[in-house]
């Protein structure tokens, strides 16, 4: 029996399943991203799949498309060839590309005169 099996009873938001790739860097320690797979989301954590393990405790961020989320690692497993990683999201940025287009465009624009 799978020892988070009984963690879905528990849980106090819902989870949306989701196949999303992401990049993980480890906020601690210097090094390349590690690449993966973000197998479901919620308010409070994500499940991701990764290519390299990383330890418990850990605080990264997760990449993908617009979104950045800042979390620390809960459990981190091997799944296959993989591993199978548990975050406790501590903050989330959504859509920052077009943020900082916006940013880019109002810092390139010259002031008006008054």
């Amino acid at each position: 029996m799978d020892d988070l099996s009984g963690m879905e009873h528990r849980r106090r938001e819902p989870r949306f399943e989701i196949d999303q790739p992401v990049t993980v860097k480890n906020l601690e320690q210097p090094g390349p991203v590690i690449l993966g797979h973000l197998l479901n989301f919620s308010a409070q954590g994500t499940r991701i799949l990764l290519e390299h393990e990383i330890s418990p405790g850990t605080l990264v961020k997760v990449e993908w498309g617009g979104t950045i989320l800042l979390g620390e690692v809960i459990y981190c497993q091997p799944q296959g060839s993989e591993f199978a990683a548990g975050l406790e999201l501590e903050d989330a940025l959504y859509e920052t590309e077009g943020f900082l287009t916006m940013l880019e465009t109002k810092l390139s624009t010259p002031a008006e005169k008054s």
